[in-house]
């Protein structure tokens, strides 16, 4: 991605934009949420811009428009372009600290904001700077080193001082905050929202004294062990699935594909029929995280979306203590403000079984869902477990687990053994708590709509003399490698002229992608499909599915390449080898977190070369696969988990 210093006018002799206009764009830019409209308003700025003198509100109004396209590479380098072009505008900053954050770089961060801010220590203007964007990192040590020197020097500024306030009780250190409000100048002359700041960390801090705890987690242990016996389980009736959002992400769909499977048998008067409820925090159209809202309609699933509902005080909840209350209000401000939420849907929904998905979401509904005496809780781990991602660390996580896990109504389940496996020893766990449910995937079908046909007649015009095809289907960001998808794919063909590479997906990296593609001139060879929902036909049509990715879960597209009958050559990453077995339905390379290029080169080569090993390899892969992830064998076994509690805790 070119820097915004060689895409927008700097020219000191260029005419200047209206600083209305400026300022209307960069407010613009500021309210904009959804990734395809910011990427139409900044397709229609640039050339536009070219003509005028940019200042910084329209620079850093593009810097936002690029952002909320949700780019992924290069980013950081925009923002620190930004950085050098204006170095005291603190978005950039804050901006060019977050993805340093996401880029799990977090040193590097703090070295340059050292670098830029020496003086920070003592110096207020550099120190206003410095603490936002080491905020962004999260560097809470950094902060209270800076912040032990500057309350000395400056005692009595009261601006500083309400600043590591704030970011205390972000971090609910509310003793320590407490002890900093005693001291604050002028109260009485202070807005209502840092007056009430004052009161809120104050009133926390005789909370955690009162209850002897040492930090405010320690508090969601208290309330789990000190919540009422579950009601009695009678039944499976009442069935809640929760989770954050309906994106377009693998467990979305997985939960999504079992809520409609249950539902579906449940209209059908089947055996295993549910009529399931799914509830979602949110569900915003803009940022695309209602894609599966409508199959969920359509099957008639009943779907609730937290964000669109009124928040429920904690003073409002019944059956709770005055002291359960207290506990309450120490957590973080979303976890508490879904707690509420829930606990009054679960108390008035009577529900039997809350089936919580992912980490995210279960720190959002556990607690509720304990205190609201819900007899039976499975939680769903997706991936592995956030200590290996510290990008999906929350503080909150290993408590919460460690008092779930003493709870025999609760069970813990994941989606291969790599996943189960770490998260019984990230949290101390006997190997086994952790059951294993894998994904359901139903049969995958060679039919496709008249959009797939008419695409591959193209695909296959423009590679004439091609044999062989080779697929990808993935998500195009950094973790699945589409750009190294085709540089492979690159090299391939310059040994080979009989095969063609067609990639299904697509996200932050698809442009990269496609100018990548018409940089090495392979638009005859490799194709761009984008998003298709008959994934089958071009698995039936493929000879060989390549998947490189970093990280990964239990990959449902591998599943499905299996069932189609499609050899796999993929990277060990997360349940590969539970999936794909390594010589027999497919190859497994080597290394994931490194890309053995050499590897995948000579591999490719060797299995496009055999075409008896391919199609031996795909007839063992639709062999082995049978009914390990069929929606039936997994629905089967999702209700055998709701039924039976566990009986290994004391």
């Amino acid at each position: 991605m070119q820097p915004l210093s060689e895409v927008l006018n700097f020219a000191a002799d260029a005419p200047a934009l209206p600083k209305d206009f400026s300022e209307e764009v960069y407010e613009m830019s500021r309210g904009i949420t959804c990734p395809e409209k910011a990427k139409l308003v900044f397709e229609k700025l640039a050339p536009i811009l070219q003509g005028f003198r940019a200042d910084h509100d329209i620079a850093i109004a593009c810097g936002l428009l690029l952002e909320k396209q949700r780019n992924e590479k290069g980013m950081r380098d925009i923002w620190g372009d930004l950085c050098n072009l204006y170095p005291d505008d603190l978005t950039s900053l804050r901006m060019l600290m977050r993805w340093y954050r996401r880029e799990q770089n977090v040193a590097a961060g703090i070295e340059l904001i050292a670098e830029m801010f020496p003086e920070c220590w003592h110096s207020l203007k550099q120190a206003n700077k410095a603490i936002p964007a080491l905020a962004e990192l999260k560097a809470w040590t950094e902060i209270d080193e800076i912040m032990s020197c500057l309350l000395v020097l400056h005692s009595g500024d009261r601006p500083i001082r309400m600043t590591y306030i704030k970011l205390l009780n972000e971090q609910s250190r509310f003793a320590e905050a407490a002890k900093l409000a005693e001291h604050v100048q002028g109260q009485s002359s202070m807005g209502k929202a840092s007056q009430d700041l004052l009161v809120s960390v104050s009133r926390h801090a005789k909370t955690l004294s009162k209850n002897n705890l040492a930090n405010a987690n320690d508090g969601i242990f208290d309330l789990i062990a000190k919540a009422d016996a579950p009601r009695a389980f009678t039944k499976c009736k009442n069935v809640v699935f929760f989770t954050g959002q309906l994106g377009t992400g693998g467990a979305e769909r997985q939960m999504t594909r079992i809520a409609c499977a249950y539902q579906d048998r449940y209209d059908a008067g089947q055996p295993l029929g549910i009529a399931p409820k799914v509830w979602v925090k949110h569900a915003t159209a803009s940022s695309g995280a209602d894609f599966y809202r409508p199959l969920l309609t359509k099957t008639g699933v009943e779907t609730t979306v937290l964000s669109e509902m009124p928040e429920v005080p904690v003073a409002t909840l019944e059956g709770l203590s005055d002291d359960m209350k207290e506990l309450l209000e120490l957590l973080a401000p979303d976890v508490l403000r879904h707690t509420c939420q829930l606990y009054s849907m679960f108390r008035e929904d009577q529900t039997d079984i809350a089936y919580l998905w992912q980490d995210g979401g279960i720190v959002q509904s556990a607690i509720a869902a304990v205190l609201a005496g819900v007899p039976r809780i499975v939680t769903s781990f997706r991936g592995l477990p956030p200590n290996l991602r510290p990008n999906l660390y929350r503080d909150e996580l290993p408590v919460l687990y460690a008092a779930l896990a003493r709870l025999p109504h609760v069970t813990f389940t994941a989606n291969s053994q790599k996943a189960a496996t770490a998260y019984e020893q990230w949290l101390s766990l006997d190997a086994g708590t952790v059951i294993v449910v894998p994904n359901a995937t139903p049969a995958v079908l060679p039919e496709g709509d008249d959009t797939d046909h008419a695409f591959w007649s193209e695909v296959l015009d423009a590679s004439e003399g091609c044999t062989k095809t080779v697929l990808g289907v993935f998500r195009f960001d950094q973790n699945k490698r589409p750009l190294e998808w085709i540089k492979a794919a690159a090299r391939s063909i310059a040994h080979r002229d009989d095969t063609r590479f067609v990639m299904l997906g697509s996200g932050a990296l698809h442009g990269e992608c496609a100018a990548l593609i018409e940089e090495f001139g392979l638009s005859n060879r490799v194709f761009l499909a984008g998003i298709r929902s008959k994934v089958g036909f071009y698995m039936h049509r493929a000879d060989l599915l390549v998947h490189l990715a970093e990280m990964e879960g239990l990959p449902n597209v591998l599943i499905e390449a299996q069932l189609a009958g499609t050899p796999v050559l993929a990277t060990p990453a997360g349940g590969t080898d539970e999936v794909v077995f390594d010589g027999v339905t497919g190859h497994i390379l080597s290394a994931a977190t490194t890309l053995p290029e050499a590897e995948l080169d000579e591999t490719l080569e060797r299995l496009l070369a055999d075409e008896d090993e391919l199609a031996k390899l795909g007839a063992a892969a639709m062999t082995q696969s049978g009914d390990r992830f069929s929606v039936e064998t997994i629905l089967g076994r999702t209700t055998e988990l709701f039924n039976t509690p566990r009986l290994d805790t004391e």
